[in-house]
This record gives C-alpha cells, structure tokens and sequence, in this order.
C-alpha cells in the first residue's frame, strides 16, 4: 500500500487568494487613492490662507478675508460643515478599506467643487466688472491663483476617493453579512 503524500505548498492552485497580479494588492491601492484624497483636501484647506484676489496697489486679499468683506456670514456654517464632513469621510476612508465612505467622500466633493466653481465664476463675474454681483469688492481686484488651487484640491479628493472607492475591499462594515466587493 502507498502512503499519502500531500500536494507539494508550491504546486498549489492559489488563483482564489491570491492578490491580483498588477503588482499592487487591493489595500495598498485604496490606501493611495485615499492619500491622494488627503491631499487634495490638504491643497483645498491651504488655499484658503492663498491670494485669491489682488488688487492693482499691490494688495492681496485671501479667502478668509473674502468672506469678511462680501459678509457670507448666513452661508459660512453650510461651508464649514460641508468640509468637516469631506474631512471626516476622507479620514474614514484613509483608515479603512471600506467602499461606502469613499464613494460618499466622491460625492461630496464633487458637490463642492460645482460649488466652489459657481462661486469662483462669480468672483470673477465681480471684479472688474461696473456692475458686480457680489458687493463690497475693491473695483481694481482681479482674481489670483487661490481659488484654482482649492478647485485643483477637490479635483484630488474626488479622483483620490473614486480610486479608493473602486479599490475597496468592502462595501460597508458588515463583513459578515457578505458584502465582499471582490466576490
């Protein structure tokens, strides 16, 4: 009688486990989607301290004291509110692997940077402009680099949390229940 011998580890078909073969596994690749995403918040959170406006005596004017002059004061808490959650789902989404947050983490960011564009339009729809729709500008501003910044920011948290998002190994947290994107 011939005694068992078991299959050899290397000989072994590992096709179900193992990661895919494009040289990075899943997790790493939602980790570098969510990094892009912290950063691009990084650059949006930056230019607010940027020149977003200058006026032709030399005078720079940024985002913060934008909003001290055009007084946004009604509309300054959704604004607040709306990038403590982008933080919050960012942060989410670098932490853990999990889809949901990260695709509501695109979302929102792409809500903000129609936002953000609207505004910039008429900012720059404002200066130089006889008749502004935005009151309490300087009549001699014209619009700088900041603004672009910050739009070039959600551009990265949204492209960041989209890649995070297809790179997710999971839906949402309840593993057990299978919700296993890879399946």
């Amino acid at each position: 009688m011939t005694a068992y011998t078991p299959r050899a580890p290397h000989r072994e078909d590992r096709s179900e486990t193992s990661p895919s073969r494009d040289g990075l596994i899943p997790h790493v690749r939602n980790r570098i989607g969510a990094l892009i995403a912290v950063a691009g918040l990084g650059a949006a959170l930056l230019s607010l301290y940027l020149p977003w406006l200058s006026t032709d005596g030399g005078g720079q004017i940024t985002a913060i004291g934008i909003t001290e002059i055009i007084d946004v004061r009604g509309v300054a808490p959704v604004l607040f509110l709306g990038l403590v959650l982008m933080s919050f789902l960012v942060a989410v989404t670098t932490v853990t692997r999990l889809g949901a947050f990260a695709y509501a983490s695109a979302i929102v960011a792409l809500a903000v940077l129609a936002a953000h564009l609207a505004f910039v339009w008429t900012l720059g729809s404002s200066t130089g402009s006889a008749d502004p729709i935005l009151a309490g500008l300087p009549s001699d501003a014209s619009v700088t680099f900041g603004p672009y910044v910050a739009a070039l920011g959600f551009v990265l948290v949204f492209a960041g949390s989209v890649w995070a998002a297809r790179a997710a190994d999971y839906l949402f947290p309840d593993v057990e229940a299978g919700r296993h994107l890879r399946d």
